[in-house]
């Protein structure tokens, strides 16, 4: 069954930049092998429903106020994603609490 987390892990190449870096429960995922596995490995293991709660979007980033929940640990959680922007792809990308 594809989940909507696989699918951006498929997509990853065309929706973030070669050098992106993700920061995510005090761990960076870097370049593209990177973020991609990243990925592939929350959708092997969690399923995740995420709702956007608010963006506040600036100058080449986006802040978006999230709700993840899911089959994981302390689900639901509260979390801003912070979207860096650069030729309008993810350059990086900053979950925090």
């Amino acid at each position: 069954m594809t989940t909507p987390v696989a699918e951006l892990a498929e997509l990853s190449d065309s929706v973030f930049t070669p050098d992106a870096v993700v920061r995510d429960e005090g761990r960076s995922h870097e370049g593209a092998a990177g973020v991609h596995d990243w990925l592939a490995d929350l959708a092997a293991n969690f399923t995740l429903d995420c709702t956007i709660r608010r963006t506040v979007p600036g100058p080449g980033f986006v802040v978006a106020e999230t709700t993840y929940d899911g089959d994981f640990p302390g689900s639901p959680v509260d979390r801003y994603l912070h979207f860096s922007i650069a030729d309008g792809r993810i350059s990086a990308l900053t979950i925090s609490d």
